[in-house]
């Protein structure tokens, strides 16, 4: 049995009441991944829906010639395998554990019972599907209107967060990626990214500090 508290922390159930979380954390499953493990393998079944109550994980597909490319980073609280369980079809891509992570496992066939039996999930379910939606086409208009340059901008962008630091707030990835993690994200060569972030840092874009960047004014 699932608790209350632990539901509450995914996005898809916050609006749910205390009875309608009752009757889900009695079907939902707790399992835990290590770092660096493969949650989900494309071509695999998919029984279920995933959502991450600690951790983070990323979605990638590996072309025959061993290239990465990654097509999504998954935080705490969110949710993945919607696809397969909604097609009836096989897993479309890899989900595999960036950090050590806590999984809750959604049966497919309970799932599809209680979207039909609660509207409130139901329409949870289609504005977080509307906003994946709106964030591949961006990728896509990304990768046809922008250089690298702004590329790396973007991604910078939308992987910093909101950061108390003393009396200030400040945009900051606390662990940033490496130059061909970011190479996969943003769909070019680890040269390029190199290029990319010196040229960023160079116009005071981003301030490059060990293991964090700061994201300041972009160009995008």
């Amino acid at each position: 049995m699932i608790p209350e508290h632990q539901l509450r922390q995914i996005a898809l159930f916050k609006e749910l009441d205390s009875a309608e979380l009752a009757k889900l954390g009695a079907v939902i499953q707790e399992r835990r991944i290590p770092k660096g493990s493969y949650i989900v393998y494309e071509g695999d079944p998919g029984p279920s829906m995933m959502f991450l109550l600690e951790g983070k994980a990323k979605v990638n597909l590996v072309s025959p010639e061993g290239k990465e490319i990654v097509l999504a980073n998954l935080d705490k609280g969110e949710f993945f395998g919607e696809i397969s369980v909604l097609t009836g079809e096989d897993r479309s891509a890899n989900v595999v554990a960036t950090t050590d992570c806590r999984l809750l496992v959604f049966p497919a066939d309970e799932f599809k019972r209680h979207v039909s039996q609660y509207p409130g999930l139901a329409f949870a379910m289609m504005k977080e599907l509307a906003l994946r939606l709106r964030a591949s086409s961006e990728k896509i208009g990304d990768l046809v209107l922008y250089d690298v340059y702004r590329r790396v901008a973007r991604t910078l962008k939308g992987l910093a967060k909101l950061v108390a630091v003393g009396d200030e707030e400040k945009l900051l990835i606390e662990e940033r990626p490496t130059h061909q993690e970011l190479a996969n994200m943003v769909g070019t060569s680890r040269e390029m990214v190199t290029r990319a972030l010196k040229g960023l840092e160079e116009d005071g874009c981003i301030i490059i500090d060990n293991k964090r960047i700061e994201v300041r004014k972009m160009p995008i």
